[in-house]
């Protein structure tokens, strides 16, 4: 097994009328993306693969050690908290090096190693300022040094970013990504926003219950999702009966917003729905309709001039597009 993996067979947990059930991997220099609503086992999992909880059963296997019987601060892995835990009283640098501190490291290599953290989060010249005197988004940054200047086997985040507003927390998954390309280090990074899951994550891993439901690339989960829970939380389209569009065999259906386009004139189309509803969302269109008994969600794009609401329109189905769900 490569050094820089990281392995999860069979781990079970068990709190109360809770159970978390996982079993997940993830490749050198992957950030694994685990994704999904409150009190779903997210943070659960990540106490877990840090130590900080014990599970029932199974191996986690880190760098291909078995990682049950080592406690945290053995395992190596670096955390990244949702709170991130910065020392208020330490400068900038002292953040940085006291892990390196407590490991025994002499004083010329935590100051080469500091010095190279800092160049990677973008922090030059910034050793000797104090964590009060610091922007939201540079002191995401200075965690983010503190966690790879340990050189950890594995690197875990717990909703970082939730605390930032919009355009900073934009500007800091965009240097986050830059970071991580540099970086060989696995990474498991929980969040429950779609967005940032997509925009960060070489893989999703999207849990319900304690379960991981779906897991692949985010275009995949976004555009052909498998079950109706990731449909309805990731997809960008709507579910309908399969007897609505006139499609044998039961259940529900999901229909890519790009499955669905408006008939020109003249053009011959499925289907003739009213327009409800038609909202601007900066690039793009998105169009409402009323299918009978049932509400139908479609995009225009953004130069396209779409029905006024009230009519009639025609509307074209590529059905090869669909993607029949499972309950």
């Amino acid at each position: 097994m490569p050094a820089k993996t990281v392995v999860l067979q069979g781990i079970k947990k068990k709190f109360g009328d809770f159970s978390l059930s996982l079993d997940i991997s993830v490749a050198e220099g992957e950030t694994l993306v685990l994704a999904g609503p409150s009190g779903c086992g997210k943070t659960t999992a990540l106490n877990l693969i840090a130590g900080f909880i014990k599970q029932d059963s199974g191996s986690i296997i880190i760098g291909g050690e078995d990682a049950e019987h080592l406690p945290p601060w053995k395992r190596n892995v670096a955390v990244v908290f949702q709170d991130l835990a910065l020392f208020p009283h330490l400068s900038v640098a002292g953040n940085i090096q006291y892990g390196l501190f407590i490991r025994g490291m002499k004083k010329t290599e935590r100051r080469r190693i500091t010095e190279e953290a800092l160049k990677a989060a973008h922090l030059e010249g910034f050793g000797k300022r104090r964590i009060q005197e610091l922007s939201g988004g540079e002191k995401q940054r200075v965690a983010i040094a503190r966690a790879l200047a340990a050189s950890p086997r594995l690197l875990l985040m717990d909703e970082p970013f939730s605390s930032l507003d919009g355009p900073l927390r934009k500007t800091i998954r965009e240097e986050f990504l830059e970071i991580r390309r540099r970086s060989s280090v696995p990474c498991i990074f929980v969040t429950h926003d779609r967005e940032e899951a997509a925009l960060l994550g070489d893989r999703i891993a999207l849990m319900k219950d304690g379960r991981i439901l779906e897991c692949g690339p985010g275009p995949e989960l976004f555009l052909a999702p498998r079950t109706e829970f990731c449909a309805g939380f990731f997809g960008t389209g709507c579910c309908l009966p399969a007897a609505a569009l006139g499609e044998s065999g039961g259940g529900k259906v999901f229909i890519p917003y790009d499955a669905l386009e408006i008939a020109g004139s003249g053009e011959e189309a499925d289907f003739s729905w009213v327009l409800r509803k038609c909202c601007f969302e900066g690039g793009r269109w998105r169009l409402e309709f009323d299918c009978p008994g049932f509400r139908v969600s479609a995009e225009a794009g953004l130069r396209q001039k779409p029905p006024a609401p009230g009519e009639r329109v025609g509307i074209r189905l590529n059905r090869s597009l669909l993607r029949r769900l499972t309950p």
